[in-house]
């Protein structure tokens, strides 16, 4: 079987090396960063090997050298490769599992690693080499006895071959459809967090080092790491605690010992009103999607969009040490994350039927000063923002819990994706009557999904909708489905079902509005449904 692998995966690297699948880096279009803010970053004593660091390539790892270095990985006992899904153009999306003999052990604790979902942010693909290289050499071996490791090295192929943030068929930013799974690439990633269920869950990225924030106040941005857990309605409040209480300060710990500064991730606009936004709060994003699974998950960024290789050294030290005190954080919670996994399962599925579910939340507002470094003398400059906390929501619209929700047998889209994301659906083999509440379409129009940049990069943008629930007895018929909340991922359910949510499957017409005269296609279902 090995043999097989191994064959395929050979074949596939040739395939890839021919076609000459180099990634469409352009240096002319780098802003570099100015010599007095450059000599903040000094290079680290650490040393890479990845071909980007090789002096004459120009560009960054491409998709046929990273597959030739997976490849070469193959021999070695805790290293298991698979192909587990093809880009919109084609390429192939590798897995790979480091544990003892190359198999998963479902008696532990399970680390997921995804890197380059935009593919205009290469270090943390660098990165990946990089530990994959380090974790699978037989000093991690008795720490892989302990652990499992799952990794998706290059999540969005495509956009790193044309070194774009979204994807390249259909142009949509994969990382903002996790909940809709329209991209193959986001497909794949809903298919490897289904099979391995990981307890912990890394998403790394690079922001923006100038441009907006040079054209805004005239200064750079100061931080080698921005940080963030899942911040979304509905979140197990026992995995979040622990994101924040113990993943969270074990990751800045490790990057401010490397003499590293790290911060509360943040972006914005040029536009000079704009707020300083933390990461979003909608359930769209693999951070906040990872923790309606009931995982720890963490958004790690480093500093480098924008600048081509500048710092590249320090942008991969960055994520390497990160993933490194995450795995190390994993190894040493062992046991007890599993039984933390455990209890959020129960809590969630118990909390079917009971108590109010958030629909929409946003940021809350705050004044803040942000330290930046000044463009022209290289000097921390403090200046006034307003800035949009994720750290405590605000919930604007909420909702009593149903029990479940249910789906008229034309639904069969939305049944699939539901499915795909790792959730229970059943049919309704047989009719009955039972308590619901049906939507009331109050308004429906045309809109866009927001974050806190502005509008997300979309296709065909969103059907916005106000609704009202009423309550009445309705006669279900066989052949629908029925999607209980008496389950673990009861938290993705209502994210995509509840329809005046900007990421719900009727926001982005997978679940379409029914017209005047037209039966229900979707209804809240207020009582246990039964066998």
């Amino acid at each position: 079987m090995r043999a097989v692998r191994c064959a395929r995966f050979a074949a596939v690297a040739l395939l890839l090396a021919a076609s000459g699948a180099w990634a469409q880096f352009d240096p002319a279009r780098v802003h570099p960063e100015p010599p007095p803010v450059h000599a903040r970053f000094a290079a680290p004593a650490m040393q890479f090997q990845t071909p980007a660091f090789d002096p004459w390539q120009i560009d960054f790892t491409s998709h046929a050298q990273m597959m030739a270095r997976l490849q070469a990985l193959v021999g070695r006992p805790s290293v298991h490769l698979e192909i587990v899904g093809e880009s919109g153009q084609g390429r192939a999306l590798p897995l790979v599992l480091l544990a003892r003999g190359g198999r998963w052990q479902a008696d532990k604790p399970t680390l997921m690693l995804v890197a380059h979902q935009h593919g205009n942010e290469p270090a943390p693909g660098e990165a990946i080499l990089v530990l994959l290289e380090r974790w699978s050499a037989p000093a991690y071996a008795d720490l892989l006895r302990r652990v499992n490791v799952v990794v998706l090295p290059r999540a969005n192929p495509d956009g790193a071959a044309l070194f774009k943030r979204a994807t390249a068929v259909g142009d949509i930013d994969m990382n903002r459809d996790h909940l809709l799974l329209r991209t193959p690439e986001a497909r794949a990633v809903a298919r490897v967090a289904a099979r391995y269920r990981p307890q912990v869950v890394l998403d790394m990225h690079e922001f923006t080092a100038g441009e907006r924030w040079v054209t805004r106040f005239g200064a750079w941005t100061k931080y080698d790491v921005l940080l963030q857990a899942a911040t979304t309605g509905n979140l197990d409040a026992g995995v979040y605690q622990a994101g924040m209480d113990d993943f969270l300060p074990a990751i800045r710990r490790a990057v401010q010992a490397e003499g590293l500064s790290d911060f509360w991730y943040h972006t914005t606009t040029a536009r000079p009103d704009a707020p300083v936004a933390m990461g979003g709060v909608q359930p769209d994003t693999w951070r906040n999607i990872g923790g309606l699974r009931n995982a720890v998950s963490i958004l790690h960024e480093t500093r480098g969009y924008g600048i081509g290789k500048q710092n590249l050294a320090r942008r991969v030290q960055s994520h390497v040490v990160a993933a490194q005190a995450l795995l190390e954080q994993v190894a040493q919670e062992g046991p007890a994350l599993l039984e933390q996994a455990r209890r959020a399962d129960r809590a969630v599925a118990g909390q079917a039927c009971k108590g109010q579910v958030v629909v929409a939340a946003q940021q809350t507002p705050e004044k803040r000063e942000l330290t930046l470094i000044d463009a022209q003398t290289g000097e921390d400059r403090a200046v006034p923002v307003d800035w949009r906390s994720a750290l405590k929501l605000q919930v604007t619209r909420q909702r009593p819990r149903p029990c479940g929700y249910w789906l008229a047998a034309s639904e069969g889209a939305a049944v699939r994706t539901l499915r795909l994301l790792g959730v229970q659906v059943k049919p309704l083999a047989s009719a009955r009557s039972i308590r619901v509440e049906r939507y009331d379409f109050k308004s429906i129009e045309a809109g866009q999904r927001q974050d806190g940049r502005g509008a997300i990069q979309d296709q065909g943008g969103i059907v916005k909708t106000q609704v009202d629930v009423q309550p009445l007895r309705r006669h279900l018929p066989a052949g629908g489905w029925y999607v209980s909340l008496a389950q673990p991922l009861a938290g993705l359910v209502t994210a995509a079902l509840e329809p005046d949510s900007q990421s719900s499957y009727v926001a982005a017409r997978l679940i379409a509005v029914p017209r005047p005269g037209e039966p229900d296609r979707l209804l809240r279902v207020m009582e246990p449904m039964g066998r």
